[in-house]
């Protein structure tokens, strides 16, 4: 689905799911904009190396000592289609919402990641097709 230079950035779950950073996302956002594919919400995911190259991933960021108490928490967004909302409206505005949450979580855009919060930063996408979503949704 993702041009081949996007996929090898990208990190990658044991299961395929894949984890890109918040400069990587707008290329991400556009390339499933582009392809009429709808992003039906998302999540940050945290994640980071140990001892002997294990890595520790969270769906949130812990509560540890190391990592400063104003970015834990757990962050997740969704968009739902409205009612009778057209097919590329409800793309368009999965792509915006995206990028707004992207852009807000764990703290403001145009900052790099804080020097005090060690690891990485992730965001996880959710999208469909829309024949996956009328497969799913409105075929019941």
């Amino acid at each position: 689905m993702f041009p081949p230079e996007i996929e090898a950035n990208a990190f990658r779950t044991a299961n395929g799911e894949f984890g890109w950073t918040r400069e990587q996302i707008p290329i991400v956002v556009d390339v499933l904009r582009s392809k009429g594919t709808a992003i039906l919400g998302g999540e940050l995911w945290y994640r980071r190396k140990c001892y002997d190259g294990f890595v520790e991933m969270y769906s949130s960021i812990p509560q540890r000592e190391d990592i400063p108490s104003q970015y834990w928490g757990l962050y997740v967004w969704n968009t739902d289609r409205k009612p009778e909302e057209r097919w590329p409206d409800f793309v368009e505005r999965g792509a915006l919402e995206t990028l707004s949450a992207v852009a807000r979580w764990p703290w403001p855009s145009g900052a790099s990641q804080p020097p005090t919060l060690p690891g990485q930063v992730l965001y996880s996408l959710t999208w469909i097709s829309e024949a996956d979503y009328q497969n799913r949704y409105q075929n019941r």
